[in-house]
């Protein structure tokens, strides 16, 4: 991946997660999405939609300059939030603005579309921040799924990344990330005193 696509995608993440005041797992996207003012819905609340999109895992589009989620509710309630996560990231990294008229179809499988990767990557970012990962201890894709609510699919991937990220050592190199720490930081403290709480 382009490490400046990389790099806009994680400071975004670390900027929503500050000004949203997210400051526990799971990260509650709802909450993100009611301070953003974006509309969720099923895809099952919205009548007529074309059968293209209701073949995709979830959608954004614009509606009276509102910007609006749809999902598909028969998924696992993972991948669900994967879904939701990842088009907030085409919303936040300005893949779909006010003014379009058309709905703007989003798959996740898409891996060697740079803008479905850069949706992905910031989506694993906001459900499973790194930072906060490492504060916890958290390791292994089973512990990373528990405390973030995600696909054993997701936790894997990040659980990698997880292992790179501990072997450079660079935790709270950044201003955003440290910010982002001690927003997290007093949730760290509770669930490290809790006994079998990583």
């Amino acid at each position: 991946m382009n490490y400046k696509i990389y790099q806009k995608a994680r400071d975004a993440v670390w900027r929503i997660l500050i000004d949203c005041g997210v400051d526990r797992l799971p990260v509650d996207l709802n909450h993100i999405c009611r301070q953003l003012g974006v509309g969720v819905y099923r895809y099952k609340d919205i009548k007529g939609l074309p059968e293209a999109a209701l073949q995709a895992d979830g959608l954004l589009y614009f509606r009276d300059d509102m910007p609006v989620i749809l999902y598909n509710q028969d998924k696992p309630s993972v991948r669900i939030r994967f879904t939701i996560a990842h088009e907030l990231g085409h919303l936040l990294l300005g893949h779909v603005a006010p003014g379009e008229q058309a709905i703007v179809k989003r798959e996740q499988w898409m891996t060697d579309d740079p803008i479905e990767t850069a949706a992905n990557q910031f989506a694993i970012r906001l459900l499973a921040p790194a930072c906060v990962l490492w504060g916890l201890g958290t390791d292994t894709p089973e512990q990373i799924a528990c405390k973030c609510n995600i696909s054993m699919q997701a936790a894997r991937f990040r659980a990698k990344r997880m292992v790179i990220l501990r072997q450079r050592g660079k935790f709270l190199s950044s201003q955003l990330e440290r910010q982002v720490y001690d927003c997290f930081l007093p949730f760290i403290r509770e669930v490290r005193q809790t006994p079998g709480g990583v």
